[in-house]
């Protein structure tokens, strides 16, 4: 499969029009782009495309077409929801749900550069990322039955946070799922951000929904505290913490961290499986009741405020750019249809006619000889156009004087006829 290569802000693929790249990963880049419709219509959305340095390895291929079938299945406020997949030209790109926000890494960076992020801010995005995740465990195949939905890479990278204060599980692009094809052919292989696996990721044994319960944890455990469990100088060592080592208790790091909530992180983290949460709703529910009642009354509004304080400036720029983007696409779809109207109106009603083109009279010596046969017939005398002198020219910026342009040659002339009655 090929894909676009360069794609450049207005190059278009079927409906959508690129407007600004907004992020890159291992597998594939995202561009912000608008869909356009009939009478105007338009919507600006995401549009994901394989990273060309793939485009020839038939695994990343069917993981890249895996991802729409199975996303585009779950329908829920707290997961970009996939609209399209597409393919022109042998370039395969799904197409989703546009949010303009950061993910939650990018906020948890830039928050820990200043004072962190505020616990019931938090324990509110944990609790939607919970309740996004839950719907993608319950997802059903077309007989009803559970597809066994794993996410795989449930991280800070992948919840993105918007500006408005929506939180949102992102990249299901090493999911695992029932009749997944992907995974047909990739036996064996470990998929997903080594600082966020489960023990049992980690070691390669069947996964079910708790491993993301377990990454999920982790990313509780690193927004309040502030420091990752089991993180390690290298990736080996990291991993040999998560299957053996037990994590410092929140409260060993925080002195003020609430007891409850600390033993719904540990919970989470368990090493056996058997001891976690057993599913994103209950530990979403266990979250929700150890939250002070001041924190349960934190709302998306909240959140939001705490986005735009955090890292504001760098969605206004984005904002900026967008806006930029839409307008160059605007005025350049205007000029195309200034363009093509101009093209396609009669010199007549502009005021033109060919330079130096000088009617003469029409002779009827040269009326065709099926004249008769044709149904038409002559009424009264011939009208005869006699010359009035030169025509104007076409205005210099239509054409000027280097054209090669020339007067009509002698003898032209025109014949006009009416349909008998």
């Amino acid at each position: 499969m090929r894909t676009l290569g360069e794609v450049k802000p207005g190059q278009t693929i079927g409906r959508y029009e690129f407007l600004i790249p907004v992020a890159e990963g291992g597998m594939a880049s995202v561009w912000a782009a608008r869909m356009k419709g009939t009478r105007g219509f338009q919507k600006n959305l995401a549009v994901k495309m394989m990273l060309s340095s793939l485009s020839d390895n038939p695994q990343f291929e069917q993981m890249f077409l895996d991802e729409a079938r199975i996303a585009s299945k779950i329908h829920h406020p707290n997961v970009v929801e996939i609209f399209d997949l597409g393919e022109e030209s042998e370039v395969l790109y799904i197409v989703m749900e546009y949010i303009d926000g950061e993910p939650l890494s990018t906020v948890f960076r830039t928050a820990q550069k200043k004072q962190g992020v505020p616990l019931p801010i938090a324990l509110r995005i944990i609790s939607e990322a919970c309740a996004g995740l839950h719907a993608a465990h319950e997802l059903l195949d077309d007989s009803g039955e559970l597809l066994g939905l794993v996410h795989r890479d449930v991280s800070p990278q992948n919840i993105l946070v918007s500006y408005d204060g929506a939180v949102k599980i992102v990249d299901f692009g090493v999911a695992l799922a029932e009749g997944r094809n992907s995974d047909k052919t990739s036996a064996g292989t470990v998929k997903g951000k080594a600082p966020y696996m489960s023990p049992e990721q980690a070691l390669g044994r069947p996964l079910d929904r708790r491993t993301d319960i377990f990454a999920l944890g982790i990313v509780l455990y690193h927004l309040t505290t502030g420091r990752h469990p089991f993180r390690a100088d290298t990736d080996i060592l990291t991993l040999h913490n998560i299957i053996e080592n037990e994590p410092p208790a929140p409260s060993s790091i925080v002195a003020s961290y609430p007891r409850p909530l600390e033993s719904v992180v540990l919970k989470a983290i368990e090493k056996n499986a058997d001891k976690r949460f057993q599913t994103m709703e209950e530990f979403e529910l266990a979250i929700e009741r150890v939250m002070p009642p001041s924190n349960a009354r934190i709302r998306s509004s909240d959140v939001a405020r705490f986005v735009r304080e955090t890292v504001g400036e760098r969605g206004e720029r984005r904002r900026e750019a967008l806006r930029s983007a839409v307008r160059l696409a605007d005025e350049r779809l205007q000029n195309e249809l200034d363009t093509a109207k101009l093209a396609a109106r009669p010199l007549s009603e502009l005021g033109l006619t060919t330079p130096g083109l000088v009617p003469l009279s029409v002779r009827s010596d040269i009326l065709p000889s099926s004249f008769e046969r044709t149904g038409l017939s002559r009424v009264g005398p011939l009208p005869t156009a006699t010359q009035t002198g030169a025509l104007p020219a076409f205005p210099s910026e239509l054409l000027d004087d280097s054209s090669g342009a020339s007067s009509a040659p002698s003898g032209s002339g025109v014949i006009g006829m009416v349909a008998s009655t």
